[in-house]
């Protein structure tokens, strides 16, 4: 079965151990999940352009100077995201509240200790974190995922810049 891939980005903002996190709201399929800013590239948009479009949607954030960081793909039974992954270097605002999502700081041992996590979260754990935020590396992630948001399968290649 072909499945159909969607592209978009994702836009991690990491201070202090801290990184900003979407919590999304009641009435969403993914009520109470943690997930990072990001989402579908818009018609003549950049990827970069949709990262900073989509940080600002989801937390009311303007980022800037933003670094493409990796590739991730989220493999689910009968579809598949492909996320180009920037970091963004500064910052203007803080995070707010929104019809479908709060925006927060969040401590990234801490997130990564919540029950209701998303996947593309799973690049702030210790062990792969450098490829994110190591200026000197970057990363290419594939997660396999059950439709209960459950990782079943992790394959994560770090790169050095200049190999």
């Amino acid at each position: 079965m072909n499945k159909p891939i969607r592209k978009a980005a994702k836009c991690y903002l990491v201070q202090n151990n801290k990184v900003v996190v979407t919590k999304y709201k009641k009435g969403n399929k993914k009520q109470d999940f943690y997930d990072i800013p990001g989402g579908k590239i818009e018609e003549n948009e950049s990827l970069v352009q949709a990262a900073i479009r989509e940080m600002k949607e989801e937390t009311g954030i303007v980022v800037k100077n933003l670094e493409r960081k990796g590739e991730m793909t989220i493999e689910y039974p009968d579809r598949i995201f492909s996320f180009a992954i920037f970091l963004a270097k500064e910052y203007e605002g803080d995070p707010q509240e929104f019809a479908e999502n709060t925006a927060e700081w969040m401590d990234m041992d801490d997130l990564l200790k919540q029950e209701k996590i998303l996947s593309n979260i799973m690049i702030l754990d210790r062990f792969f974190r450098k490829g994110l935020l190591d200026e000197n590396f970057r990363f290419t992630m594939h997660i396999l995922v059950d439709e209960q948001e459950n990782i079943l399968n992790v394959n994560f290649n770090l790169e050095g810049k200049n190999e």
